[in-house]
């Protein structure tokens, strides 16, 4: 197949079957990060029945070199591992046979893609530059682009770019959605707990009550996201998980709150993280309770080379055509350690 771009087209749609094949096997064997071990071998597979070759990093990690004759190369990179999140309804025929684990962000459909890549590539007469795949575990969690890129795989081949995708339901399938600069948000988590004194729910005085308290605080800092960050600066906490308690007639000696910090300014982040932490010691203090607070800094904000994502956009119109191809006008604040490799 010479590279030109109707051919690059017809060949892609001709994969559509094998394609569906291989998400739908990613699908059914989901893994958590950092054990991918039965994706990374269905990936090497794949890529040693291609004639791609292809190497191991950081345990479940692989990099994938198709050669070409040019001194470019450019690096694509696709997330393997899943969620700890139950398979929901449907998807008969291809449901996850792993427990409480599931391909609920879509990175199933990323390796699909980027074996699809990898094949379309391969039957390239002659390659203009270098491709490299980067497919990178744990995504979700604790992060699999900085160990990666700590083992060296962006030393050689050295990549004049990398690019990454994510499967959206936002938007009707065949469009190409993109966004130029500020991209995705940073991803802190934080654990707050607040400690008063058990009792029973008939005598609140004998007792110091650690619920309405939370309450309080989780009330309190969404007025923090209100009224002390500029309102067109995007920046999000939300509180996931809430517990305490055994009993509805039991005063519970602590409750324990986790939540996320999403900002896609560093400033607004530091401000966030230091005024969380004030204003729930404070209101537990005024209290009598006390509040322990625990910040596990996350991803980093993410930013599209401008002049990168405008030769993307350039090179999509001319496959997909002009209305197929979206400017996104706002970041999204969701996580993603994919900027590691910038």
């Amino acid at each position: 197949m010479q590279f030109d771009t109707t051919a690059i087209q017809d060949a892609a749609q001709a994969m559509e079957g094998i394609l569906r094949l291989h998400r739908r096997a990613i699908h059914r064997q989901p893994e958590l990060g950092f054990a991918e071990h039965r994706t990374a071998g269905y990936i090497e597979s794949v890529l040693s029945e291609l004639g791609v070759p292809h190497r191991r990093v950081v345990g479940t990690g692989i990099v994938a070199v198709l050669e070409g004759s040019g001194a470019g190369c450019v690096g694509v990179r696709a997330d393997i591992d899943a969620l700890p999140v139950s398979e929901a309804l449907g998807r008969e025929g291809y449901r996850s046979e792993i427990d409480g684990v599931s391909h609920a962000c879509g990175h199933d459909a990323h390796v699909a893609v980027a074996l699809g890549l990898a094949k379309l590539l391969a039957g390239v007469d002659d390659l203009p530059g270098t491709v490299v795949l980067y497919f990178q575990p744990a995504e979700e969690g604790p992060g699999g682009a900085t160990p990666m890129v700590a083992a060296g795989v962006l030393d050689d081949p050295a990549p004049q770019a990398v690019l990454g995708l994510h499967v959206s339901t936002r938007h009707p399938s065949g469009v190409v959605a993109l966004r130029y600069g500020p991209a995705t948000g940073s991803d802190d988590g934080f654990d707050i707990t607040i400690h008063g004194a058990g009792g029973h729910a008939a005598h609140p005085d004998t007792a110091i009550d650690p619920v309405p308290v939370a309450a309080q605080i989780i009330t309190a800092i969404q007025l923090i996201m209100t009224r002390e960050v500029d309102p067109v600066t995007p920046a999000v906490c939300t509180f996931g998980s809430i517990h305490g308690g055994s009993r509805h007639n039991v005063i519970a000696p602590s409750v324990a709150l986790q939540g996320t910090l999403r900002t896609v300014d560093e400033e607004v982040r530091a401000l966030l993280v230091a005024r969380i932490g004030e204003v729930a010691q404070g209101i537990a203090s005024a209290h009598r309770a006390k509040a322990s607070i625990a910040h596990r800094a996350g991803y980093d904000a993410g930013f599209n080379d401008p002049a990168l994502s405008e030769l993307v956009a350039t090179s999509a119109r001319s496959v997909l055509s002009e209305h197929r191809v979206l400017t996104e006008s706002k970041p999204s604040l969701g996580g993603e350690d994919f900027y590691a490799f910038g």
